[in-house]
């Protein structure tokens, strides 16, 4: 069985394993190399098991251990061509890592068939990824974004399993901490999806046949899991019974326990 393990998901550092004991890839390496690779050994997955990084944008949430990370492990970075310029240029990954440019095809990386996708993000260089495991599965991990466009639905709606943002509540973001410039920037159409904005794709995601889903990147400041793991339940209370579905909220530091799909 295929499995995906959100490690970390929350606006403080992000990183999701995707595979099995003896082969697989990160998305992301938001969190210090030290920390990732004891989430990894809890889950029992050595660390020589890690076969790539795919980076989905350059915010440091997204590639805070990745430079010390490649350098340990001595993997590939792949990722689109302007993020691998800015990893470059910024000194975040290990000199000598070799650094693999996806583009609008998928791409065979060690057994597993990825396609990257532009997502609607406040960086140069956005992405999420569709994930085709050894044995066919697809799984997707789709985050920092403002808005679904057409072409992410239709990505996200050929996956088994998607772990799609739910990263705000809006009355938590309007009478949060955060200055009034940070919050307009989180609620805009290159921010990211709020409770009711991720309720919403997976109600199209249900109708298209996907039944398995995990919360992510939820703001540990404007949210809480229970808050969105209530809203995607009442999104979907309408369209199927909660039996014939997985949600899970992925925690900010999570155990490292599996999600099958």
């Amino acid at each position: 069985m295929a499995r995906m393990y959100p490690l970390f998901s929350s606006s403080s550092g992000n990183c999701t394993y995707i595979g099995d004991e003896k082969s697989g890839i990160l998305v992301d390496a938001g969190v210090s190399c030290k920390k990732i690779c004891t989430a990894l050994e809890n889950a029992g997955i050595g660390t020589s098991a890690v076969r790539a990084v795919l980076v989905t944008h350059t915010h440091t949430d997204h590639i805070a251990g990745l430079k010390v990370l490649t350098k340990k492990l001595k993997v590939p970075v792949y990722s689109l061509a302007g993020n691998l310029e800015i990893l470059a240029e910024k000194d975040k990954v290990w000199e000598e890592c070799r650094l693999e440019e996806l583009g609008s095809e998928t791409a065979d990386i060690c057994g597993f068939g990825v396609t990257a996708f532009e997502t609607p993000h406040d960086t140069p260089v956005s992405c999420g990824y569709r994930i085709t495991v050894p044995g066919g599965a697809e799984c997707a991990v789709c985050t920092d974004l403002g808005v679904v466009t057409d072409d992410i639905h239709e990505q996200l709606k050929k996956c088994r399993l998607v772990l799609l943002e739910s990263n705000y509540d809006p009355k938590m973001l309007k009478y949060g901490p955060y200055p009034e410039e940070l919050k307009q920037r989180i609620a805009s159409e290159r921010g990211h999806l709020s409770n009711g904005d991720c309720g919403r794709e997976l109600e199209k995601l249900v109708k298209a046949g996907v039944y398995s889903f995990v919360l992510g990147h939820i703001s540990q400041h404007n949210n809480t899991p229970e808050l969105a793991e209530n809203s995607a339940v009442k999104a979907l209370c309408g369209y199927v019974r909660g039996e014939d579905y997985l949600l899970t909220a992925a925690k900010p530091e999570g155990t490292g326990r599996a999600v099958i799909f």
